[in-house]
């Protein structure tokens, strides 16, 4: 289905900024598909309309594919094989989701388990799509604690299988699958000759090309409103990906419970509500914004400082921002709002 952008078309973290230009090759064609949970919006610049629709339906199939195998809820996909009987015996994969959960893991132990793909083992605790939805009691989210580790998990790169050192655990690829399915879509544009594009996958972003010879704009949202916190340009290649506390949440008697959980502890991470990572790969992207978000402002700063090809936009509990210096030329703020550089 084709659409047509607003000034500020907002997803769920990100807003692409579109204007048109004057004398320019190509048309700009939008084309949106709900998959993988979220609305997706790819945007191309194309010759003709037919070449738009037939390299937005490649880039529809490729994310399509991935969600097959690797959806935690669709029957017969890897990750359900995984979840209904590792625990029993190893079980055969597919290369790709394999290769997924090798890197997920890899990950997990750069960053100390703060990305974790074992957390939806106490992930089903959280029913936050419930409206009727009450917080888990401490001691059954306590209970169920020590299934949270991705040492739990046993890898075969010889057999391509997988088996859980325990049962009850659970995975789930949602904060790197995403990412995954995000950069073959891209891959497929470009196999179908589009001239420029932007994928939006409800917080990740990639970019190729140029918007007719200028640079892509895209816009940060503002954790607490809809309205747009700051712009910055991105560039051909870059991977944006956010992280939020507003995506998915309830608040009950005050307190804001969101989705995305701290494995070390089972209970929606503190310390940031907004975390996001500019970056070539859309599955470090995907993978290092949610780890950064667990991580808390002062250990996602000094890791990213270890890490540089990681650019990094953070907004903690009181509303303050730093970021990245390499962004400091890219970045700028629609609101008087101060930014710390690190």
């Amino acid at each position: 289905m084709m659409i047509r952008w607003s000034p500020y078309f907002a997803s769920l973290a990100i807003a692409i900024l579109v204007f048109c230009g004057c004398g320019r090759k190509g048309e700009l064609y939008t084309f949106s598909r709900m998959q993988i949970g979220t609305l997706i919006n790819i945007t191309v610049i194309a010759d003709t309309p037919e070449r738009g629709v037939r390299a937005s339906n490649a880039a529809f199939s490729e994310i399509a594919r991935v969600e097959s195998l690797m959806s935690p809820k669709r029957a017969g996909s890897d990750i359900v094989s995984i979840n209904n009987s590792a625990w029993k015996a190893p079980v055969h994969i597919s290369g790709e989701t394999y290769a997924l959960m090798r890197k997920s893991i890899a990950i997990s132990e750069q960053t100390d388990g703060a990305f974790d793909i074992t957390f939806a083992s106490v992930g089903k605790l959280w029913q936050l799509a419930n409206p009727s939805f009450v917080p888990p009691d401490s001691a059954v989210v306590k209970k169920r604690l020590f299934l949270v580790n991705f040492r739990n998990i046993k890898l075969d790169d010889a057999a391509h299988t997988v088996m859980f050192k325990h049962k009850g655990i659970q995975i789930g690829l949602g904060g790197i699958a995403k990412g995954h399915a995000v950069g073959l879509a891209a891959a497929a544009l470009r196999r179908e000759g589009v001239r420029a594009s932007i994928i939006d996958a409800g917080g990740d972003l990639i970019v190729h090309g140029t918007k007719f010879g200028n640079t892509w704009r895209v816009g940060l949202r503002h954790p607490r409103n809809d309205e747009i916190l700051l712009v910055f340009t991105a560039h051909d290649g870059d991977a944006i990906v956010t992280s939020g506390d507003y995506e998915r949440y309830k608040i009950v008697k005050g307190v804001r419970y969101h989705h995305i959980l701290d494995p070390h502890t089972g209970f929606p991470a503190k310390g940031l509500i907004s975390a996001t990572v500019v970056c070539s790969d859309p599955i470090d992207a995907d993978a290092y914004a949610t780890a950064l978000f667990v991580m808390g402002g002062v250990r996602a700063r000094e890791f990213t400082k270890k890490h540089p090809e990681l650019r990094v936009i953070l907004i903690d509990e009181g509303m303050k921002i730093s970021a990245s210096k390499a962004l400091k030329k890219r970045i700028t703020p629609l609101e008087k709002v101060a930014i710390e550089w690190f």
